[in-house]
């Protein structure tokens, strides 16, 4: 039997006591972002705590660092507890990092060539504020903007959980998406149930029905205790309903300078299992949010759909994908799309490009000299068949750097560079784009790596891009291409000609096939 790989999940904090409360039923499995179904999906996974102690000791010595990291994105750099984990990260397989001030700075160790395994780096809090910010807002280049890109750029996936997220790593000239993958997030349906259960038992034997009853006064919850919560603009909306019940529950810098009314309870750092019950309690489930052009407010949306209340959501960036707009009904399929158990799986598919032998990555500087071989070697199949010279495919990437509707993409297999293919002509309006400038070097014709390509091409485009209909343009002539296309679900939509060859225009449709 093959052993499984090993996976380690990194935190930027300890824990042992969240994996106990967890097994405990004391509280969701939230913030183990899937760690605990990594096994049934064929991982072993693990994490690794760090002494206290240590950390704070490296976190003095290394503070003019961190210093920088706060000011230039509003976000702490914990190289001390990273190397505090080096000599675990360099026994596992493949290293998930959650969260930025831990991903950064084993992004950083990878550089410096002290991480071997691959790295998966889960966005958390993208370059929130801070000067940095400042910089790619107007286009402008700096120093710690260089060093930034060149500490992510080692990463060997990069996971992003909202759409203003891939819009900074495009800003950054990061993103790609063979490199790139959404992931909504979820949370532990299996707590919310249990929850109500015991409700229900406790209710059983204490003779009678508790809890509220249709009769009651209107419950407005909100929870939350990040810097996105907007609990001003929920107050003045309160002191408009006064026979209505708000309670909010959050942390005390939430309400600093805030003087809540008199019909809105504040109850400040529950334990989970409380605050699930008072979900279960809910009317409605507010979430106030400021718009902080990062992702916020994720956990509890999904956190409230599995509880399955009504949700009035402030409509901010970063939780728009999540869909629920004009009064969609909550329903079981809805909880069941955002849970662990799919954020988890979702995670370990993206893992699982990350330590394919067989993968596609991004084009750079020091592939053009391969492009440009192979691309001479098969002219024959190309529309524009004149010899490319070095001048000519430096120009061509100089131009193709600029380009944000054009994907050229390297198949490697074990990090040998065995062909290449492309994604251009990207319409996000239509959700469509042209395929092609498909290519396999002479040496590894005929074992199959073309229709490898393809594939791997044609689930970038469906699964990441978001399109629903590709297409592609082939000589008529070139009858092992056409057959390839034809075996791969494409179909012929017309004909034309250049140069006196038949050209065939054939298109394929994603509608109605999304995994």
């Amino acid at each position: 039997m093959t052993p499984m790989k090993k996976i380690l999940f990194l935190y930027p904090t300890n824990r042992k006591r969240t994996l106990e409360s967890v097994r405990n039923g004391d509280s969701p499995d939230n913030e183990l972002y899937g760690l605990n179904h990594f096994e049934s999906l064929g991982w072993q996974a693990s994490f690794v705590d760090v002494s206290p102690t240590w950390q704070n000791f490296l976190d003095k010595v290394f503070f003019p660092l961190g210093r920088l990291f706060r000011q230039q994105i509003d976000i702490t750099f914990q190289l001390g507890r990273a190397l505090l984990m080096l000599l675990e990260i360099n026994r596992a397989d493949v290293i998930l990092t959650n969260t930025d001030s831990i991903g950064l700075p084993v992004c950083f160790l990878k550089r410096l060539g002290l991480v071997k395994p691959p790295v998966v780096y889960a966005v958390g809090l993208f370059y929130i504020q801070g000067k940095l910010k400042q910089v790619v807002d107007a286009g402008a280049t700096t120093l710690f903007r260089r060093f930034y890109t060149w500490i992510l750029s080692a990463v060997d996936h990069i996971v992003y959980h909202s759409p203003i997220e891939k819009e900074k790593l495009i800003k950054l000239g990061l993103y790609n998406p063979a490199k790139c993958t959404f992931v909504a997030m979820g949370s532990d349906g299996n707590f919310f149930r249990n929850i109500k259960r015991s409700d229900l038992a406790v209710s059983a034997s204490a003779g009678g029905r508790q809890g509220r009853t249709l009769t009651d006064t209107p419950l407005v919850l909100a929870v939350g205790r990040d810097h996105a919560r907007d609990y001003e603009t929920l107050f003045a909306a309160a002191l408009e309903l006064p026979d209505v019940e708000f309670v909010v529950i959050c942390s005390r810098r939430n309400i600093e300078g805030l003087t809540a009314p008199e019909n809105v309870k504040i109850l400040l750092d529950l334990p989970y299992r409380e605050v699930a019950r008072w979900y279960r309690k809910a009317t409605v489930i507010v979430i106030p949010m400021k718009e902080m052009y990062r992702s916020s407010g994720q956990m509890t949306l999904t956190d409230a759909i599995q509880a399955g209340k009504p949700i009035i959501a402030s409509d901010v960036i970063g939780i728009s994908h999540y869909g629920l707009r004009n009064g969609i009904t909550q329903t079981e399929k809805l909880a069941a799309r955002f849970t662990t158990e799919n954020y988890a799986m979702n995670i370990a598919e993206a893992v699982g490009w990350a330590v394919d032998p067989i993968r596609l990555r991004p084009i750079n500087r020091a592939d053009l000299e391969f492009i440009r071989r192979i691309r001479n070697e098969n002219r024959q199949f190309f529309f524009d068949s004149n010899y490319i010279s070095r001048q000519d495919q430096h120009k061509w990437f100089e131009n193709y750097q600029n380009k944000v509707d054009d994907y050229m993409l390297i198949l490697e297999d074990k990090r040998i560079s065995v062909g290449m293919g492309a994604i251009y002509h990207i319409d996000k309006a239509k959700k469509q784009a042209e395929i092609g400038r498909f290519a396999v070097d002479k040496q590894f014709q005929g074992r199959g790596y073309g229709k490898l390509l393809m594939e791997k091409i044609e689930r970038a485009a469906k699964m990441e891009i978001d399109l629903e209909n590709i297409y592609l343009e082939v000589f008529g002539s070139n009858i092992g291409a056409v057959n390839l296309y034809l075996a791969n679900g494409f179909t012929k939509s017309r004909e034309k000609t250049h140069n006196d060859k038949l050209i065939l225009l054939m298109v394929k449709s994603f509608c109605g096939k999304k995994e």
